[in-house]
């Protein structure tokens, strides 16, 4: 009778352990879901500032180029000159995306691309969601910017490319004991000629980024380059 008892006693206590191990790894699970959630509100609050930002420049070019065209054309009936001249817009030729991660990115390959495979915005259909690749329509200046989140307690490097080529560094962090996961972000501004692509890529072997929408690439097109000879509207 003893020995039953005292095996019914080590039974209890290892249920009871395994009981506060469950309840400790939901505490845990909780605090990650609230993280998480946080950084959503956080990337659909940026995404909003964009496309925001992307409406006010528009306004904006529309009255410059009145006024450029008007300026131009004064100086070319003053002149008579038919000389090349490059002229800057961004309403001729709308491009801006938008585009998510669905999945989780693990074990990536060095210089791996990132893929952000669910495109919310396409304007201009420049981003390709299969390559993860945004190639450009037309010469210009254009805006890009990245939001990534670490996954698994694992650090993690990346770098916009510009045709296949690292032009910026990028780290986030491991995170601490309780999420697991950091967060970064970065925007650039670069001039590119008709056919150069732009990328996200994994720096580092074996590494991942999250999905569920938390880690994004976006851009558009602040201005448009012409080059032809001195007509008025070009």
């Amino acid at each position: 009778m003893p020995k039953r008892l005292s095996a019914t006693e080590s039974l209890v206590q290892e249920l009871l352990r395994e009981v506060n191990l469950l309840k400790s790894q939901d505490k845990h699970r909780e605090k990650k879901v609230t993280y998480l959630e946080k950084e959503l509100r956080l990337q659909r609050q940026r995404s909003s500032n964009l496309e925001n930002i992307v409406k006010k420049i528009s306004v904006c070019e529309r009255e410059q180029v009145k006024t450029d065209e008007k300026a131009a054309t004064n100086k070319e009936q003053v002149s008579g000159a038919s000389t090349n001249r490059i002229r800057r817009q961004s309403v001729e030729t709308p491009v801006a995306f938008f585009a998510k991660r669905n999945a989780h990115l693990q074990h990536a390959s060095a210089h791996q691309t990132v893929i952000f495979d669910a495109i919310v915005t396409n304007l201009g259909n420049a981003y390709n969601s299969s390559a993860g690749v945004f190639v450009a329509p037309v010469a210009g200046t254009y805006v890009f910017s990245t939001t990534l989140i670490s996954i698994n307690f694992q650090s993690a490097h990346a770098q916009f490319a510009v045709n296949g080529a690292a032009i910026t560094n990028m780290y986030v962090s491991q995170g601490d004991a309780t999420t697991g996961d950091d967060t970064t972000s970065q925007t650039i501004v670069l001039q590119l000629q008709k056919g150069d692509d732009v990328s996200i890529q994994n720096k580092d072997p074996d590494r991942g980024f999250h999905g569920i929408s938390h880690s994004i690439f976006s851009g558009f097109l602040l201005y448009e380059d012409f080059s032809s000879p001195a007509v008025v509207g070009k």
